[in-house]
């Protein structure tokens, strides 16, 4: 038989445990999450494809946890070029970024499949492709300290310059083209006739100016952003290659997160994937009519011609396939020819 005091003891025991219990029973976001902030970096203008996906996804977040995360944005490289990004989120000073993968080519070999040239048709082919499995598959290999989180638009790439059009496989040949810090596109460029100068991005302006290079090439949207019509007179639209954007976390910031705040930032990104792909699309229509109108002299390239480049660069691709892995690239064209064979 229980003793008053024991009785006593239990009932206050009980007592302590019942608030405890009770808030064991709420929902896992509303225990968990804490007051925290993220910077966010970005080598794009805030007013880009780049910077309206990083504005919706920092609302994402906020909504999501109810005020209690913020992501602070960095936007036009105040923190440093792509590299200096990757650098600062594997050491954890910065927790995310938004790049093109094949940047991380050094870091993780896989990632250079989505740099293969002409390897899209369409945006509809790479958003299928991305987030399927095999997109995902991918992403799973981020770099050591790196953590993948979506996928988003960066657009296809085209060819400025300062000297001619681009309408034919010839044109190229002595142009001297920026190009970003990536081995494929690197090999891409010089296989198609021209000079590729690997630059960071911070520094591309200048060198336009000055003419340290005859040209770049980049997304539309990213060459009006960036008013490099002011140093350049003609744009073409080649599409040698598309980019997609990867949102990554700093694996160090990661590792402090619980699930809930986890299950904030994947969330957030994902559901900004569809958002900053229209803003982005949206942005490259306007950007080349907008071009136009302010006197960029803008030339199509025919598909016939783009078929020609394709075929050229077969000795190239072949290489860049043996260097990425024979397997993976199979994988990566046998789903493209699915899809499009699927339509």
């Amino acid at each position: 038989m229980q003793t008053p005091d024991t009785l006593r003891r239990l009932l206050a025991r009980a007592l302590i445990a019942a608030p405890l219990l009770a808030a064991a029973a709420l929902p896992a976001a509303a225990q968990e999450i804490r007051d925290q902030s993220f910077k966010f970096a970005f080598v794009q203008p805030k007013d880009s494809h780049m910077g309206a996906g990083a504005v919706r996804f920092a609302e994402l977040v906020a909504a999501k946890s109810k005020g209690r995360m913020q992501i602070r944005l960095f936007p036009g490289g105040t923190l440093g070029g792509d590299i200096q990004t990757i650098s600062a989120l594997q050491g954890g000073t910065v927790e995310m970024t938004t790049m093109p993968p094949g940047l991380m080519v050094g870091l993780s070999k896989p990632f250079a499949v989505f740099d293969m040239p002409f390897l899209f048709n369409s945006f509809a082919e790479a958003d299928a492709l991305l987030d399927g499995p095999v997109g995902q598959k991918l992403m799973a290999q981020a770099p050591a300290g790196l953590v993948g989180l979506a996928y988003w638009d960066h657009g296809f790439r085209n060819v400025s310059n300062s000297r001619r059009p681009v309408a034919r496989l010839e044109d190229f040949a002595g142009l001297k083209i920026r190009v970003s810090q990536s081995p494929m596109i690197i090999e891409t460029i010089n296989g198609l006739g021209a000079n590729a100068t690997p630059m960071a991005f911070t520094e591309v302006y200048s060198a336009l100016e000055t003419r340290a290079v005859d040209g770049q090439e980049n997304p539309t949207a990213v060459f009006d952003a960036n008013k490099f019509n002011e140093v350049q007179k003609y744009l073409s639209l080649t599409r040698h290659q598309y980019n997609p954007l990867i949102v990554l976390a700093s694996g160090k910031a990661w590792a402090r997160l619980n699930d809930a705040e986890r299950r904030v930032l994947t969330e957030a990104a994902v559901e900004t994937r569809a958002y900053q792909r229209q803003v982005s699309r949206e942005m490259e229509a306007k950007s080349t009519a907008s071009l136009k109108a302010r006197g960029t002299l803008v030339n199509e390239v025919s598909a016939a011609e783009i078929e020609r480049m394709r075929r050229h660069l077969a000795p190239v691709s072949a290489k860049l396939a043996k260097d990425i892995g024979e397997a993976l690239v199979g994988e990566v064209t046998a789903e493209v020819e699915r899809l499009r064979e699927a339509k």
